[in-house]
């Protein structure tokens, strides 16, 4: 029973909504004197740019007043620009008429001529885009197609001449937000477009009769919402929105203001076939007259229904026009026999509206409980993916530290065995030093004591050099701070490259490889995160490597496995390339490389993870990752770092 009201509650918001859209856009107030002084003289006028302004005009004074007048000034306005080719005055006389259109429930004609519009506004008056969309964003709500309406509200408020526009053509987009969130009660987000257009009101305080109303009605159907009716009274009655001021009285159970207010309100809904505030008003009139005066109250639910069966249609309207005009007489034809059947007739009315009310609302329950079960499952499949690509990163860190560990173990190596070579040396030199002092032979002591202090120089030398290879590489492996510091990149590209090298012979003895560099010494010191820089330098070295293996693998030996790695300054940008003479890249898997999970190598070989998170860090460092290849030949692997 609560979705039931809750779904009734959604109606008359709806009905809000339709209503408050009615009469905003680009209209003007009635001039009845420059009606009266430029209408006879609209025959006399050339079919110019001047008479389809003048058309514009009057279209736009006549919106309030007479509908089918006004609709009548927009047509001949867009032939008579269509025909000279005034783009400009062809665009604003579409977009009123289709303003017309969706006031009177000509929605396709409506959507038909902004088609028309958009694409000769985007091209020769972008400045009206923005109104062509407020009016699309109103018919989608009048089809209560409300998600479709809130996209194109947004795609007003962030089409870039909307920055352009002055306040007085930006608050309608404001407005139409605000009313849309106050029906789906997000009362903060609508409260923030109505304070927009508080400002606009009191800074504006007489450019905009539109922007008075509109900004009361907003403000009204907040404190409706809020349950503030008398507040909600105050800025309804401002705006003379008569059947929303009914509404009010109806929660606050003040019966005879309600019915009389809603008799305001359909009277004028009637003058001006504003759809909205007739459903409204004949809903309202309905329900509180079911108990006192059954017989009319039978005549406004026929009003709503008819009205309700085809909305905003012009017969429609004009069949509900007549049945004010005959009301009276009607009710005064009525005897009383016909009220026992008329109160059948009402009560079933009811009983049929509360019936679909209550279907819908079950299947609008069912709906959400598969929405629901479908999302428990997205959930649980998105957790499993995140949960195995975690794993799968992890796998790729541990495949270069892998790499980077076996380099490391090269590299001191070498140092090491020359320190542990002449450690032995210089012991043997020492006791035949020794021997050599006890037989009294000083002169072959001292060149034996300089022998000693060479080796211990070598010693020292080779120690530093294995210190500074372990320093480097904590320095480089270490993890990553995020903070970018000067780095020399071309030591940084040469001291990976022997790391990816030995890495790889550390794997498989047999290996060799010709290592060229061509360095560009004006380069300097860059900003960079070295230790990020470092691991996407050692994967493409890494790839590299691999791919002169395989060649080298299915070749006969006449093959020369080769990488080379140049690096140079170009246009304020570094360039670090990175070839090799191996198969090169497939065209079925060039467009792939860079994407997660996708790899070239056996099961088990790689994650797929290595180029793609190298093309995440180079972006993040402002720069681009790119490849060069031809099959079968050679593979270059591009990294463009600025300055």
């Amino acid at each position: 029973m609560i979705k039931c009201v809750n779904f009734l509650k959604g109606l008359i918001v709806i009905t809000a909504i339709l209503h408050g859209l009615i009469g905003y856009a680009q209209s003007e107030r009635p001039n009845q004197q420059y009606i009266d002084s430029i209408t006879p003289l609209l025959s006399q006028m050339p079919d110019d740019s001047v008479k389809v302004r003048h058309l514009s005009k009057l279209a736009s004074m006549f919106t309030a007043m007479n509908t089918t007048i006004a609709l009548k000034y927009a047509e001949e306005g867009a032939a008579i620009a269509k025909k000279i080719k005034d783009y400009r005055g062809l665009i604003t006389c579409l977009a009123k008429s289709a303003f017309i259109y969706s006031n009177i429930g000509e929605w396709v004609k409506a959507t038909t001529n902004i088609n028309e519009a958009i694409p000769l506004a985007e091209k020769h008056d972008p400045l009206q885009i923005v109104y062509l969309y407020n009016i699309m964003f109103m018919n989608a709500s009048k089809n209560e197609d409300f998600e479709q309406a809130v996209d194109w509200g947004y795609k007003a408020l962030h089409h870039p001449s909307f920055a352009t526009l002055n306040d007085i053509d930006k608050w309608p987009t404001y407005m139409q937000l605000g009313l849309l969130y106050q029906r789906e009660n997000k009362m903060d987000s609508a409260k923030f477009f109505d304070n927009i257009l508080k400002e606009y009101l009191i800074k504006y305080p007489t450019q905009s009769y539109d922007l008075a109303n509109s900004s009361y009605f907003l403000s009204g159907n907040i404190a409706f919402s809020e349950r503030n009716f008398n507040e909600a009274i105050k800025y309804f009655k401002l705006a003379d929105f008569n059947d929303r001021v009914a509404n009010a009285y109806v929660e606050m159970n003040e019966r005879d203001s309600a019915i009389f207010y809603a008799h305001k309100g359909l009277r004028l809904g009637l003058m001006h076939s504003d759809p909205g505030a007739i459903q409204n008003s004949a809903k309202i009139l309905a329900s509180e007259l079911a108990e006192t005066n059954p017989a009319e109250a039978i005549k406004y639910l026929n009003i709503y229904i008819n009205s309700k069966d085809s909305i905003n249609s012009r017969d429609k309207l004009r069949q509900i026009e007549q049945l004010k005009l005959n009301e009276q007489k009607n009710i005064f034809e009525s005897d009383k026999k016909q009220t026992a059947n008329r109160n059948q007739v009402f009560l079933f009315s009811l009983l049929g509206i509360l019936v679909l009310v209550i279907i819908s609302s079950l299947l609008l329950w069912r709906n959400n409980r598969f929405k629901q079960k479908a999302n428990a499952k997205l959930e649980a499949a998105y957790a499993d993916l995140k949960s195995t690509q975690q794993q799968l990163i992890h796998s790729e860190k541990m495949a270069s530290l892998g790499e980077l560990t076996a380099g490391i173990a090269h590299e001191i190596q070498n140092p090491l065995n020359f320190v542990n070579n002449f450690s032995e040396v210089n012991t043997e030199l020492i006791d035949e030093m020794q021997e050599v002092l006890k037989a009294g032979n000083s002169e072959e002591a001292i060149a034996i004591s300089n022998d000693i202090r060479e080796n211990q120089e070598k010693i020292n030398n080779h120690g530093k050099r294995a210190d500074a290879i372990v320093k480097g590489m904590l320095q480089h492996s270490r993890s990553s701070s995020g903070v970018k510091e000067p780095t020399d990149i071309n030591a940084l590209t040469d001291e990976y490259l022997r790391l990816a090298y030995h890495g790889l012979r550390a794997k498989d003895k047999a290996f060799n490889a010709i290592m060229k560099t061509e360095f560009d010494l004006s380069i300097g010191m860059i900003n960079i995160i070295p230790q990020d820089i470092g691991r996407v330098i050692l994967n493409l070295f890494t790839n590299a490597f691999y791919a002169v293996a395989e060649k080298t693998r299915q070749s006969s030996g006449e093959f020369e496995p080769t990488v080379m790695v140049k690096t140079k300054k170009l246009n304020g940008k570094v360039e670090i390339s990175v070839k090799d003479n191996g198969n090169g890249i497939s065209a079925t898997a060039f467009d792939k490389v860079f994407q997660h999970f996708f790899t070239t190598k056996p099961t088990g070989q790689g994650t797929g993870l290595g180029l793609s998170l190298s093309y995440d860090i180079v972006k993040a460092h402002g720069g681009e990752l790119k490849v060069e290849t031809k099959e079968g030949e050679y593979a270059t692997f591009i990294i463009t770092l600025p300055v």
